[in-house]
């Protein structure tokens, strides 16, 4: 139990330590970024942790062309772990926090 919540304080610090920085570097309000830095995070964490996508179709084809040799076919797996939740809720905490802080402008 304690490792998860370290898990999950660690990726949320991450998080906000990226924003953070890309408000100060842009010079900017933290909401501004924060939703797409949560967003760029999570499609980052899901194509790293994803098996058998477009990635390693191409992979097997390469393979396959250079070597004659036949590759398995894998079907396309996703298993979200705990740092691609936390980062999920952070991108929809922070959406709703931007949709808050510009609800003059809807």
């Amino acid at each position: 139990m304690f490792k998860k919540l370290v898990i999950i304080v660690i990726t949320l610090l991450v998080l906000i330590g990226l924003s953070f920085g890309l408000s100060l570097y842009i010079q900017s309000k933290f909401f501004d970024y924060s939703f797409f830095v949560g967003l760029a995070v999570s499609i980052v964490i899901w194509f790293f942790t994803s098996k058998g996508g477009i990635t390693t179709k191409n992979t097997d084809m390469l393979v396959q062309s250079t070597t004659g040799i036949k590759m398995e076919h894998q079907k396309f797996e996703f298993s979200p772990n705990l740092v691609f939740i936390t980062s999920l809720f952070y991108t929809i905490v922070t959406f709703a926090g931007m949709l808050y802080q510009y609800r003059d402008y809807l």
